[in-house]
């Protein structure tokens, strides 16, 4: 993918995560995440440039692949639960790894300034509430490759 590809894919994957987690604060939270785009702070823009870059990479974990609208094969517009599943492990751990390298380390409460969180842990060590975060998000890829001219497909259908 291309930088600008990669540059809207992030935005529209910010949007979503602001949609959804928003409304979890009522508007009040002093969490730097939760800005919009242009006031993000830019260690978390490269961190959803990052999560766009590996979207490819996670669709071909499950046997897909993101190419442009037109394809003549049946877009994929949602996921199985297990492909969401492994998509959202694959999140988990991709999050985990960048926050790693960037001097974060585990804590009880997440502080941005600290660079401390609560979810610098194993998959398996995430309450149900932290891991469907990740698991919102993937299933919003049909979605945000979409609203940049690509779509999913499958890279081989299994014949029953």
């Amino acid at each position: 993918m291309s930088d600008p590809l990669e540059e809207s894919l992030a935005k529209a994957i910010h949007e979503d995560y602001l949609q959804r987690t928003r409304a979890q604060h009522n508007g009040q939270s002093d969490d730097p995440s939760l800005s919009s785009w242009d006031d993000l702070p830019e260690t978390l823009r490269h961190s959803n440039r990052d999560q766009a870059a590996d979207i490819v990479s996670k669709m071909k974990a499950i046997g897909c692949e993101v190419v442009p609208k037109g394809d003549t094969r049946r877009p994929v517009l949602e996921f199985t639960k297990e492909e969401v599943e492994r998509l959202a492990k694959l999140e988990h751990d991709r999050w985990e790894a960048e926050r790693r390298a960037g001097g974060w380390t585990f804590g009880a409460t997440k502080d941005a300034d600290a660079k401390r969180s609560p979810y610098l842990v194993p998959w398996e060590d995430l309450s149900e509430e932290v891991r469907d975060l990740d698991r919102d998000t993937v299933r919003g890829i049909p979605k945000f490759v979409s609203q940049v001219g690509l779509v999913v497909v499958r890279i081989c259908v299994a014949h029953e």
